[in-house]
């Protein structure tokens, strides 16, 4: 049995000659393209990816090898797992796998096994000495095969041997200075398993992280971080196959959460970490507030009036479709967005974190401690927020407010997993409902703000704008009241049980 530790990138395919002239490839032992024709199988139901089993027929250099591998997490494109390898004996034999469990239940599919996917690439090789070991850097170019449908394959593979995986690191991140690249989280058999299935293109969701409660603080930022990196660059990824403004939103949700999650952390992290990060992660989401903008305003504000107001519907379709042309310009700027810039920064991040150094006294701290005091601080300032509000209750107080709600509603998924009772799903069902109506409160601000300007250019625009404004108003300003008197009351209760 080996372990494989990789780190997968995307690649754009216009940086190709310039990854081959790189100087950093200058001393590698250069291998010749090879053909590579794999075909994974399965039984029709999928009972060895439903147990994280990977079974390949590889057809290589005249050569045919059975390689099993295990699923296992990863990190950013960064990833360590079982592998077996044998020579193709003409038949399913797996008395070359070592692991008990895994080969039992290979043999107890054995008579089902199937073609499920068929993977075919040309793989070029560089082998780059590193310490006592080298660093194979692995370009393959070819594409996913599941029945009719197909998908392009342009990645770079690094792959350690005899050395520290952060080293696999540090060299992606010199190539990314230089080349367009990302981390690719989905393996191609997983790639090809989803095209198969139809879900390949679907947008990367967050999801829940199970917190080891014996942990300690920095081990919980690491695990979290990851999730947000993997959220972030698996939307990243799909860019250069496909348009889907879902992309852009995701990856915008990504960076506002790994934000927050630096700011809770801080105190493990240290200021100076939190805030560098704060600010160059903020950079890259407000490139992608415009379009957020226009969305809003088009879907969120403009097509219900048009649905359902009464009056002036004429000048209402007329600006919705002035401002449909401006999104669809926008978008197409969008869509060229470089994930390579996000790809170094998500990189460098990555890098940053694991150099993070822990000390006896973060490794000491009880992590449901640490959470409770992270949470209380967040609760007080959102109440502070709501104090200043009510006192003030203009639009930009209000929008303190909801950003700090959005904070302590961030902070309780977070942690969620350390408590399991009604109070933590209850404060967080609260949460999502006024984020919900001062969001609204808050789009419909911008909107005014927007429509205002834009009457400098488009005076024809004003009848529908006013009539657009109005016809939320009221309904804006009754959720925005009764959310902010049951605040107060929201914000005593317990938030963890």
């Amino acid at each position: 049995m080996t372990i494989e530790t990789e780190l997968k990138l995307g690649i754009r395919r216009g940086d190709l000659p310039r990854l081959r002239a790189h100087p950093l490839l200058a001393t590698a032992r250069h291998h010749p393209p090879v053909r590579v024709d794999n075909t994974y199988y399965d039984t029709e139901d999928e009972a060895l990816a439903r147990h994280g089993i990977a079974l390949r027929l590889r057809q290589m250099a005249g050569r045919k090898l059975l390689t099993v591998k295990t699923a296992a997490p990863s990190r950013s494109g960064l990833s360590s797992r079982q592998e077996w390898e044998a020579p193709w004996p003409g038949t399913f034999d797996f008395t070359f796998v070592e692991d008990d469990a895994v080969r039992e239940r290979l043999e107890k599919v054995r008579e089902r096994l199937e073609p499920r996917f068929r993977t075919r690439f040309r793989r070029e090789i560089w082998e780059l000495p590193c310490g006592e070991g080298h660093i194979e850097i692995a370009l393959d170019l070819g594409r996913l095969e599941a029945g009719a449908a197909k998908l392009p394959i342009h990645e770079l593979e690094l792959e350690a041997y005899a050395v520290p995986a952060a080293e696999l690191l540090t060299l992606a991140r010199a190539l990314a200075q230089d080349l367009s690249l990302w981390p690719e989280n989905r393996s191609k058999a997983e790639r090809a398993m989803q095209l198969a299935a139809g879900t390949w293109a679907a947008p990367v969701k967050a999801v829940a992280v199970e917190l080891d409660a014996k942990g300690d603080p920095l081990a919980a930022l690491r695990a979290l971080a990851d999730e947000v990196l993997a959220h972030w660059s698996g939307n990243l990824a799909l860019l250069p196959y496909r348009h889907d403004p879902e992309y852009l939103h995701q990856i915008r949700v990504a960076l506002r959460r790994l934000r927050a999650l630096l700011q809770i952390f801080e105190p493990v992290t240290g200021p100076e970490f939190a805030s560098h990060w704060r600010e160059r992660l903020g950079e890259l989401a407000a490139e992608l507030g415009q379009l957020r903008d226009l969305d809003v305003l088009l879907d969120e504000l403009l097509t219900p009036a048009l649905e359902r107001c009464p009056v002036e519907r004429e000048a209402l379709g007329e600006l919705a479709a002035r401002l449909s042309s401006e999104r669809e310009r926008l978008r197409r700027r969008s869509g060229r967005l470089d994930p390579g810039r996000h790809g170094r920064v998500l990189l460098d991040f990555l890098a940053a974190l694991e150099a993070l150094p822990g000390n006896a006294l973060i490794r000491a701290s009880d992590l449901r401690h640490f959470a409770r005091d992270r949470l209380e601080a967040l609760r007080k300032k959102a109440r502070r927020r709501l104090a200043a509000h009510l006192g003030d209750p203009s639009p930009a107080v209000r929008h303190r407010l909801r950003i700090a709600l959005k904070k302590l509603r961030y902070g309780l998924e977070f942690f969620r997993s350390l408590w399991q009772g009604k109070a933590t799903a209850r404060a967080l069902a609260r949460l999502k409902r006024a984020l919900d109506v001062l969001g609204r409160a808050q789009d419909w601000q911008a909107a005014q703000e927007a429509l205002v300007q834009r009457q400098k250019r488009y005076p024809e625009e004003r009848l529908a704008a006013a009539v657009l404004l109005a016809w939320h108003h009221e309904r804006i300003a009754r959720d925005t009241a009764e959310i902010l008197g049951s605040l107060e009351d929201w914000l005593e209760d317990d938030l963890t049980g």
